[in-house]
């Protein structure tokens, strides 16, 4: 009987850790200050039904935000990241732009999460207009750190409805994935 249940213990061991390696390898990761990034996410886990969805959390004032850690270049203090990225393949991340750069939350996961060697695609919320420096900016952050960059999305969202912002995740993950 002892027999029986080492063998029942060991094999659903071996059957969960099965079942984690050869889960999902598609991380969402965002942070929304305002909600519209948040919608942008929400699309895409519609579009990625086994994605793993994951909020940035970091209680960084909007002034302090956008201003000081903006100007600067610095990162922000953000809650730690609830899954490990190591097992991800591939991982899309959500951000609004202030001045004209990522948000300071976002940069702090591009600074010191381990992304080398990972497909990334960037959804970048405005409210208005995300140049072409500030792209070119990002896309040498990626770089940089050795990230494999699968693309880049600018979904405009100043005056426009949550339906509107769903349509252009839409388009811009068919863009990105024809094949998906």
């Amino acid at each position: 009987m002892v027999r029986k249940n080492i063998v029942l213990v060991v094999t659903a061991v071996f059957l969960l850790a099965g079942t984690a390696l050869a889960g999902n390898d598609t991380l969402i990761l965002y942070y929304s200050k305002m909600g519209k990034t948040r919608i942008v996410a929400d699309e895409l886990k519609v579009q990625i039904p086994d994605a793993d969805l994951v909020e940035i959390k970091s209680d960084v004032g909007l002034m302090k935000g956008a201003m000081w850690y903006q100007l600067w270049n610095k990162n922000a203090e953000i809650e730690p990241i609830p899954v490990d990225v190591a097992q991800y393949d591939t991982i899309l991340i959500c951000s609004p732009i202030w001045f004209q750069k990522i948000s300071s939350p976002v940069r702090t996961v591009l600074n010191t999460m381990p992304l080398e060697n990972k497909k990334v695609s960037f959804f970048i919320t405005c409210g208005g207009h995300f140049g072409t420096g500030g792209q070119e900016r990002l896309m040498s952050k990626a770089a940089e750190r050795r990230m494999i960059l699968k693309g880049l999305s600018v979904i405009k969202t100043g005056g426009k409805p949550d339906d509107e912002i769903r349509k252009q995740v839409q388009e811009e993950y068919k863009r990105l994935y024809p094949s998906s």
